[in-house]
């Protein structure tokens, strides 16, 4: 009864903390529970020092939808992709999400993005959560990005899908 009444609890807290629809999440094999990701974001360059970036490149900026709050992106990794399309670079790094209300997501950030000025700053980005605070504790999930570099003023825009399970 009292597992019963806590995962109550946690469903109706994420619900509200996420602004999920009466439906609660999905329930996985594992008996995680597991609930929907969408939404939009925007980032600015963040030049150094505030970027520890070895390859020079950090990002912050605004989640809104399922997730609402502030990222930051430091990518660690960029190497080119394929000698056929030169500018398009394979990346890794850390994000970190943080919510309105003060918790934490910590993931590796893996994607590709084209950085040719030439063409159209596209990138695509897959971040697996690794670590949570305070109300996200314990979650694991993953969101996909995908964006456009704004080569003029540095801002990055776009869209994200996934899900968190706990």
């Amino acid at each position: 009864m009292v597992r019963s009444l806590s995962v109550a609890v946690v469903v109706l807290v994420l619900g509200a903390a996420f602004g999920f629809g009466p439906e609660p999440g999905r329930v996985e094999a594992d008996g995680s529970r597991c609930f929907p990701l969408i939404g939009v974001f925007d980032a600015v360059p963040v030049p150094p020092p505030e970027c520890a970036s070895p390859v020079g490149f950090c990002t912050a900026g605004d989640l809104s939808g399922s997730l609402n709050g502030t990222y930051a992106f430091t990518m660690e990794s960029s190497t080119p992709a394929d000698p056929r399309v030169p500018g398009i670079n394979n990346f890794a790094g850390e994000s970190v999400v943080t919510t309105r209300r003060g918790a934490t997501l910590t993931g590796i950030d893996t994607g590709t993005i084209d950085l040719d000025p030439a063409r159209f700053g596209n990138f695509v980005s897959l971040i697996t959560f690794t670590t949570g605070t305070g109300y996200l504790e314990g979650a694991t999930g993953q969101i996909a990005l995908r964006g456009k570099l704004n080569f003029a003023s540095g801002m990055t825009e776009g869209n994200y899908r996934g899900q968190l399970c706990f």
